[in-house]
């Protein structure tokens, strides 16, 4: 999971972690920082900018500028936790921890200059490509009312982070004859979504199942592989008393809930491509020329 905040510079943030958890603390860089041995596992605290932490082999010069990029941005670049994996019931447990950074003064992305997010890496076993475009056709399906629901900070929307996926493509993705092959769906979902800057990136999720297949359609590796859905829509609104993590996922779980629910999905498919075909009847001519001509 990956939580912004601002308010707090990552040493602050990082020496309030250590002392609630009662971890030990390690500095990696000036604005990078580890809290082992929590009962969260390994906390990472940095700031969130490739740019102020130095790589491996850097020289001292470039070391200070990093520095010095970080100490001038830190008032507005988001700060960030990352944890390891955690199970759905130490939700709670993390949700304390915010609310103590809060009380400590750390903000959410309400603090009209920041553009603080939320993101739910959730681990993911089910591979096979049917699994697969249920998962996606729900989540397609109830985006808009998920949108609705969180209100998505205006400077999130106007960055490219959360980005919708392209119209051409949910047509397609939610149209009920749309039944690929693993291979297929692979391709689709690469040659439409070359990037990780969706509200939903299931990148590192199909490079995990054929990392060769993602490669050859985003023409380049895919950098971040791991069994996870990067579910990256809502809103980090640490000090909201109307706001948690723990909401943010009872509302992912109507996604699950509805891919479960086949009987239901099917319906609302077949609802949602009978209104399109209403307001577009030239595309019903084509959807139908398709299914009565030979490939």
């Amino acid at each position: 999971m990956e939580i912004e905040f601002g308010g707090l510079t990552a040493r602050e943030a990082a020496r309030i972690v250590a002392h609630d958890q009662g971890g030990t603390l390690e500095q990696l860089d000036p604005h990078r920082f580890e809290v082992n041995g929590t009962d969260f596992g390994k906390l990472r605290i940095e700031l969130d900018s490739k740019y102020v932490h130095s790589p491996d082999g850097a020289s001292d010069f470039e070391r200070k500028v990093r520095r010095l990029a970080g100490d001038v941005g830190s008032p507005v670049v988001p700060t960030e936790i990352v944890t390891e994996p955690i199970s759905v019931d130490r939700i709670p447990d993390l949700d304390a921890l915010l609310e103590r950074l809060a009380d400590a003064g750390a903000v959410g992305t309400q603090q009209p200059h920041l553009a603080c997010g939320v993101h739910l890496n959730i681990e993911w076993q089910e591979r096979d490509v049917r699994t697969l475009r249920r998962l996606l056709q729900a989540y397609l399906l109830l985006s808009p009312d998920l949108r609705a629901a969180i209100a998505p900070d205006r400077t999130r929307t106007l960055l490219p982070f959360i980005g919708h996926f392209p119209k051409d493509y949910e047509a397609k993705v939610l149209d009920p004859a749309y039944e690929p092959d693993l291979e297929t769906f692979i391709a689709d979902y690469c040659q439409a979504n070359p990037s990780k800057n969706r509200e939903l990136d299931l990148l590192p999720l199909l490079a995990s199942i054929d990392e060769d297949k993602v490669a050859s359609a985003l023409g380049h590796p895919q950098p971040a592989v791991r069994p996870a859905l990067h579910y990256r829509l809502p809103d980090a609104r640490l000090g909201d008393p109307d706001w948690s993590i723990g909401k943010e996922w009872e509302r992912w779980l109507t996604v699950e809930a509805l891919m479960q629910d086949e009987e239901r999905l099917g319906e609302l498919l077949r609802e949602r491509s009978e209104a399109a075909d209403r307001q577009n009847p030239a595309t019903a001519i084509r959807k139908l020329i398709k299914r009565v001509l030979p490939s």
